[in-house]
């Protein structure tokens, strides 16, 4: 799957990104920027970390719920 990221402007003219798949659902939304460098920042982050991140589940269910 080719994600792809998109950085944009929300109402209040802060800088935001979001994760969309190769459909083009949204997968993620970031919290607000004040700066570009700073979301693009955010978005390496996001590019390091999630092909190695694990799974924590903290619903206390079972799997077959």
């Amino acid at each position: 799957m080719a994600g792809r990221f998109e950085l944009y402007f929300d109402g209040e003219k802060r800088y935001r990104f979001r994760l969309t798949g190769d459909d083009g659902a949204t997968l993620v939304t970031s919290e607000p920027y004040d700066d570009k460098p700073t979301a693009v920042a955010g978005i390496n982050g996001i590019r390091d970390c999630a092909s190695t991140a694990l799974i924590s589940d903290l619903t206390g269910g079972d799997e077959s719920e």
